[in-house]
């Protein structure tokens, strides 16, 4: 009986045996497809970021960017429409920016959302429909808490049951939200897209970032032209109005000396400068237009800074070392205006009798001095005005140094050097 028992049994085990290989086969193929399918909508996921990225590079409009990332997250998450918010800082409440509604991207002045009219506040669950930190999805079909009645009825007119927000986060601030509305009541399926929304907001966190750095290097050009111009304005127009009133007051002097014919030479100097100074605005302003062409000649110009200081009353003079060669256009601007400064300084503090400038065109740099015997100063000292930062100023903006040596009652020394590489 044993023996004919065991043939059965034997049978019975190698059924089972196979039926639990057909089994684990088919757990296998299905997680063989699971993974398969993970791995397409993965592929896919991050052809979709790169492609984005290859937006945002090329995109220089960043409204144009964010409408394509929401438009991208309401078909990822097969949505039916969406909308971007932004933080309004001042009333503690998220402003609307873009809605994509009848596949449309639309401005928050076209928009009929109630929120253009009444701006929601901000702090997620239980408060309002904005979070601050993480998404979260709200149901539809019942009160929302924190989103007004009236906005509820607006997003259910247009056939939403499902609101997912998505925070866009950076660092610990909150720069706005995107908002993908959906027409299915489950939302398990939007839940797993979670992540990858997340890595799309991501993006127009990165491009709202964009935005802003270019703004901020936008307004640090206009205060560094809006310092230029102050610069130019203190080193041509105050110069020479300095000359004119050193003219003014020596043709006073002589007019109380009776001294008829040394005042009209000082009131003829005081009218050159003037016309000087009319020529210099005009060149000032042609100067704030692009490609204005205007080259200055650093020699005759430096050259006309002497005479200058011939005409106001001190002993001055040029002397040029070594052989002339052009220096680039900004560089011999610069050069001058430094000289300039040293010169409306020399007048107007240093009451110098002698002042000389040299300059001298080295095999591998030029320099430019100018020294004066007046009653010096003390350069470590706090001084006000444009004087010597927009000296330092100057010749950093063309990559040369700058030194100034003096004392009181020593006179001055303002030594510039500008490495040229060799002709």
């Amino acid at each position: 009986m044993l023996r004919d028992a065991m043939p059965g049994s034997a049978d019975d085990a190698l059924r089972h045996r196979l039926a639990a290989l057909e089994d684990a086969n088919r757990a296998l193929a299905a997680e063989v497809e699971q993974h398969r399918r993970a791995e397409a909508l993965a592929h896919g996921q991050a052809q979709m970021l790169i492609e984005s990225l290859g937006v945002l590079a090329a995109e220089p409009d960043v409204d144009q960017f964010l409408g394509h990332v929401l438009k991208v997250m309401v078909e990822l998450l097969d949505g039916i429409g969406g909308t971007l918010w932004f933080p309004d800082p001042a009333n503690a409440s998220a402003r609307l920016h873009l809605e994509y509604v009848g596949s449309r991207m639309i401005a928050a002045h076209e928009s009929s959302h109630p929120a253009v009219v009444q701006p929601l506040p901000v702090g997620g669950r239980g408060i309002s429909t904005f979070p601050t930190d993480r998404p979260e999805m709200y149901l539809m079909h019942d009160a929302v808490v924190g989103m007004p009645e009236v906005n509820r009825a607006y997003i259910n007119s247009l056939g939403v049951r499902t609101l997912l927000t998505v925070p866009m986060v950076l660092g610990s601030e909150t720069v706005g939200w995107i908002c993908v509305r959906s027409s299915r009541g489950d939302p398990k399926e939007m839940e797993a897209k979670i992540p990858m929304a997340e890595a799309l907001a991501g993006q127009a966190t990165l491009a709202v970032q964009m935005a802003r750095l270019g703004e901020q290097a936008r307004q640090a050009a206009i205060l560094q032209e809006r310092n230029r111009i102050a610069r130019d304005i203190h080193d041509t127009l105050a110069q020479g109005f300095t000359g004119v009133v050193v003219n003014l007051e020596a043709a006073s002097r002589a007019l109380r000396r009776e001294r008829g014919d040394v005042a009209l030479d000082h009131i003829d100097h005081a009218r050159g400068l003037a016309q000087s100074c009319l020529d210099e605005a005009r060149l000032s302003v042609r100067a704030l237009r692009p490609d204005s062409g205007q080259r200055v000649d650093l020699c005759h110009a430096l050259d006309a800074q002497a005479r200058r200081m011939e005409a106001s009353g001190a002993q001055s003079r040029l002397r040029i070392v070594g052989d002339h060669y052009a220096l680039p256009a900004d560089a011999e601007a610069e050069l001058l205006r430094i000289a300039q400064e040293c010169i409306t300084n020399t007048l107007k503090h240093a009451r110098a009798a002698e002042v000389e400038l040299v300059l001298d065109y080295g095999p591998h740099a030029v320099s430019l001095s100018v020294i004066d015997n007046g009653i010096g100063f003390d350069p470590a000292a706090h001084h006000d005005g444009f004087g010597l930062v927009g000296m330092r100023e100057r010749a950093e903006r063309i990559g040369a140094s700058l030194h100034v040596t003096s004392a009181p009652g020593r006179g001055s020394t303002v030594y510039t050097r500008l490495a040229t590489g060799g002709r």
